[in-house]
């Protein structure tokens, strides 16, 4: 009887050890990502550094996500966004490039830069990233999705098979006027149904028409 009770005990426990370190498991990759520093503005070798412990994509992801939110601030006064991609002949890669030497040389981004970041990385750590754009209500309005005009980029990653949106903008921290506040958060990634539902409209695109996680709302 000693011998049962001890083993029925051990499964507990070791049940509550291992939802504890699943707890646990954010955090340690959040704290590791925040003491991983950028080397001579290459991206390559920040991914693999940051990344070489993890072997899951679901922890892949989350440590960029902890690294660009907590190393990366949001550009409160647009005091660092280059000009707009030009429409003569330029080389796609070439400006995707120039917009990220000017990420990591200035420490600063919006909504675009932090999901097109999201994305590179992933990218390079095998994993399957869209850059998503829509309507974002941060202010809990009402809208009318036929009506609205896209003023947010975010992004949709398949990890371990299962589809997972994220908002590194709204999970890094928020603006008090021109300064920035960070502030990490876990409910901007892997964002549940219901946060989606309340704040995010998807635009049809076919840039998106590969992402299957939810419909696609029609303008």
């Amino acid at each position: 009887m000693k011998s049962i009770a001890l083993l029925i005990l051990l499964v507990f426990t070791g049940g509550a050890q291992a939802q504890n370190l699943a707890v646990a498991s954010d955090a340690a990759i959040d704290a590791r990502a925040a003491r991983i520093e950028l080397k001579q503005q290459n991206i390559i070798a920040l991914t693999d550094s940051l990344l070489a412990p993890y072997t899951t994509d679901r922890e892949k992801a989350r440590a960029i996500y902890a690294w660009l939110g907590t190393h990366i601030a949001y550009d409160c006064g647009g005091e660092n966004r280059l000009a707009d991609e030009p429409e003569t002949a330029v080389h796609p890669i070439y400006y995707t490039q120039q917009q990220i030497e000017n990420i990591l040389k200035t420490r600063r981004t919006r909504c675009d830069g932090y999901a097109l970041m999201f994305k590179v990385m992933c990218n390079l750590a095998g994993i399957y990233c869209s850059r998503l754009e829509g309507y974002a209500r941060f202010n809990a309005e009402k809208v009318d999705p036929k009506t609205v005009r896209p003023n947010h980029a975010w992004n949709a990653a398949l990890l371990d098979g299962t589809w997972c949106e994220i908002d590194i903008t709204a999970g890094s921290g928020q603006c008090a006027g021109s300064r920035f506040h960070r502030q990490l958060d876990d409910a901007h990634f892997c964002m549940s149904a219901k946060l989606l539902e309340q704040k995010y409209i998807l635009i049809e695109d076919e840039r998106q028409s590969q992402y299957q996680g939810r419909v696609i709302l029609k303008f």
